[in-house]
């Protein structure tokens, strides 16, 4: 059988048609989500393409070794820290520390006495209230042997005033010059909350 004129038009345009749905059929359904898979992995070459060349330009300009030693100062210091800021197990030692240092400059504790501990974020501060009896220069060695000792102790609000006729006759003073100082303690502790 025969097609007309007609009908070849007919089926001409239907075949163009089919042609054409299924040109966009592919676009839609395998083409476009393939571009867009492609620009997406095109922006993620740019983005390590661009991590090298700042990798290469910090190279070039020597920052990774100048990171390096600002890790090896940071560390340096850190041991330092360690070393002056004691553990709170070590704290019992700071307090024979100090006793050891009042016997050997001949000066005499009357009251060592904890005060509030402060929680702090890395560090916990502890105070000590000492009430000392001693020669002006027993008592200034003393106090500058506290301030020196290898953990940190700081001895604030000082107060220097003459021992008491009682004081003098409990520790033996005859010629009157003996003082009394009475000064706060502080140190930092290492906080448990704080973490290594």
């Amino acid at each position: 059988m025969a097609l007309s004129q007609r009908d070849r038009k007919n089926v001409l345009i239907l075949v163009i048609v089919i042609a054409v749905a299924a040109a966009a059929g592919f676009w839609f359904l395998w083409r476009a989500p393939k571009a867009q898979e492609t620009a997406q992995l095109q922006a993620e070459i740019d983005s390590l393409q661009a991590r090298v060349d700042q990798a290469k330009r910090d190279l070039a300009g020597g920052t990774v070794e100048d990171l390096r030693q600002t890790i090896e100062a940071y560390e340096g210091s850190l041991g330092i820290m360690r070393q002056l800021v004691p553990a709170e197990n070590e704290v019992p030692q700071l307090i024979d520390d100090i006793a050891s240092r009042a016997s050997l400059r001949e000066v005499n504790i009357a009251e060592f006495a904890r005060q509030a501990q402060e929680p702090g974020g890395i560090f916990d501060t502890y105070r000590y209230r000492l009430n000392v009896f001693g020669y002006y220069d027993q008592l200034s060695e003393f106090i500058s042997d506290v301030a020196s000792l290898p953990r940190i102790m700081v001895p604030y609000d000082l107060t220097l005033s003459p021992a008491e006729q009682s004081q003098m006759g409990l520790y033996g003073d005859t010629t009157g010059a003996l003082l009394r100082a009475q000064f706060l303690v502080r140190t930092f502790v290492k906080s448990q909350a704080g973490g290594n």
